[in-house]
């Protein structure tokens, strides 16, 4: 009796974690600078996986300071569908829209990236989200100085000479 038992937990947890069975994923976007990188993730899946749960890692890269936009939007459209869609990173702030986009936007320094996203995949083909990054260099500040020392030093120059034939 007490193995039957023990066979009927084990397959009931064998039922249990064959429905709820995460994907776990990591994507590249590769270094994104002066230019805007989007990417369409995930594929349409057979109905055996409706509501599974999926756990994604989107890296990128930034070699230089950056203003930087991250977008993540939920592509709801037909039966693609992901419920409980979420999206964070620990390194910045995203800020979920009434629409259920993620957004950042703000200056990055150059550094990795991660952003973990995560979500319940619903309706008879799955989902699909986007994640959008674009990326600008900003000016550097000390070239920036340098740049206004110059512009004085000319006009400092041309105002001696002013002064020096009206004498």
């Amino acid at each position: 009796m007490k193995r039957f038992w023990m066979v009927m937990v084990g397959a009931v947890l064998a039922v249990a974690s064959m429905q709820v069975s995460a994907e776990a994923t990591t994507i590249d976007l590769g270094t994104v600078q002066d230019a805007t990188v989007g990417q369409l993730i995930g594929s349409p899946i057979p109905p055996a996986h409706v509501n599974d749960v999926f756990s994604d890692a989107v890296k990128f890269t930034l070699t230089t300071e950056s203003m930087v936009t991250v977008t993540l939007v939920n592509q709801v459209f037909g039966s693609f569908n992901i419920g409980g869609f979420l999206a964070s990173s620990s390194s910045f702030t995203l800020t979920q829209g009434p629409s259920g986009t993620f957004t950042y936007s703000g200056l990055l320094a150059a550094a990795d990236y991660l952003v973990s996203v995560s979500g319940t995949l619903l309706g008879s083909d799955g989902g699909l989200y986007k994640i959008t990054v674009a990326a600008a260099t900003t000016p550097i500040p000390g070239a920036m100085l340098l740049f206004m020392t110059a512009l004085g030093v000319i006009g400092f120059a041309g105002f001696s000479r002013r002064g020096s034939t009206q004498a």
